[in-house]
């Protein structure tokens, strides 16, 4: 009996013991774990810019027409827009809003889903903040920045591919049957529906294909311009003038870096920055022109009585094939304009103080097509204005 007694009291000592030493070595493990791994949810902005994108919030219900911004967008919310319309997504860094962490510009016949978009919850955490995206069909342009002094990857999703991003920007079309993924600047790891891999960096691209079809590497369309996203100072490929008065310098507006235009005043007024180029195209079979644009603020309404005082405005000098002398024009606004006032045919109105995405035509295919492109220019106009851009590339493939 006495021996008994003694066997339990031991048996019940070691297993007071075991659960002392667990809980003294598992609990700070278990809060240091805690820590490490914590995510929460990105606040993520839907803007709506041309036309009207639908959304199925959380992947649940019936898609709604979005006709405002939005930052009720959780995760498995799907975006979906025609043809006249296109949206921008923002994902910001939790603990500070002004930080971005990833753009995405959606483009016009497009179905995408937000799969996740969570940080961690805690600075002790080493993870980076992640952003998992779903393209089902369409287009895509992706930013991916770091933000809160923590790097941020993405896992891109097709029907064809699966790629990892690091920062950088990236491009994505899905058509019926293939997949076209591109790299403008930074480092994807690609794999496709069958296995294959394949790294890619800067300006590089591949093709996914349904079937066991290998990945290849081939080379993406070369931007023709230099310090087009503005990382570097203006004088970086830039030269600046001034006509009366304005400023015009680099900045960074919700960690996207960006040219900013901006003057207080009355009178015409004119700011701008001119990269000369002298580059022979004519071997080239595609020549697009491609910017992001935000118009902050403007006196004068559309681009002034004469049509040409627009808040920003783009233009190409070139020669053509038949040796002349052109120039091709891009303006935007926001501000409607007068009734009375001229309006040319170049000039867009776009969302005020929203980040707009714009492709040209291919400029091969105009009926003079240009053979030398002499300087791109881009400039502000007006009394006062307040105007941005980034992401400006000239994209030429062979």
């Amino acid at each position: 009996m006495t021996r008994n007694r003694e066997r339990l009291a031991w048996v019940i000592l070691l297993i007071s013991f075991t659960l002392c030493v667990s809980l003294a070595v598992g609990v700070p493990l278990g809060v240091r774990q805690f820590l490490r791994t914590a995510t929460r949810a990105q606040p993520t902005l839907l803007q709506p810019q041309h036309g009207t994108p639908g959304l199925q919030r959380g992947g649940r219900g019936d898609l709604i027409a979005l006709r405002d911004p939005t930052w009720d967008v959780p995760a498995g919310s799907l975006l979906v827009t025609d043809s006249a319309a296109q949206a921008l997504l923002t994902f910001y860094a939790p603990a500070s809003e002004s930080e971005v962490v990833a753009t995405v510009q959606v483009y016009g016949d497009t179905r995408l889903r937000i799969r996740s978009a969570r940080s961690p919850r805690f600075g002790l955490s080493p993870l980076p903040h992640r952003v998992g995206l779903q393209v089902e069909s369409g287009r895509v342009r992706i930013t991916i920045s770091p933000a809160d002094g923590r790097e941020t990857t993405a896992q891109l999703y097709t029907p064809h591919l699966t790629a990892v991003l690091t920062a950088g920007s990236y491009e994505a079309r899905v058509y019926g049957s293939l997949t076209e993924f591109i790299v403008r600047e930074g480092h994807a790891e690609v794999t496709s529906a069958g296995g294959q891999s394949v790294s890619l960096n800067d300006a590089q691209r591949t093709i996914a294909q349904a079937g066991p079809a290998p990945l290849e590497t081939l080379p993406a369309a070369r931007n023709l311009l230099v310090n087009g996203d503005f990382r570097q100072p203006l004088e970086v490929g830039w030269e600046t003038y001034v006509i009366e008065a304005g400023t015009v310098q680099t900045t960074t507006v919700a960690g996207r870096p960006a040219a900013h235009f901006f003057r207080e005043g009355i009178g015409h007024a004119e700011v701008g920055i001119r990269q000369t180029l002298n580059y022979d195209v004519r071997d080239f079979t595609s020549l697009i022109f491609h910017l992001s644009v935000m118009v902050q603020g403007q006196s004068l309404p559309g681009c002034g009585s004469a049509g040409s005082e627009c808040p920003i405005i783009v233009r190409i000098d070139y020669q053509d094939i038949h040796g002349g002398d052109r120039s091709w024009y891009h303006g935007f606004y926001s501000v409607p304009r007068a009734e009375t006032d001229y309006l040319y045919w170049w000039s867009d109105q776009i969302p005020i103080q929203t980040w707009t995405s714009y492709d040209s035509e291919n400029l091969m295919q105009s009926d003079a097509p240009p053979a030398l492109i002499k300087s791109i220019t881009i400039y502000a106009s007006g009394h006062s204005f307040d105007a941005l851009v980034t992401e400006v590339e000239l994209l030429a493939q062979e």
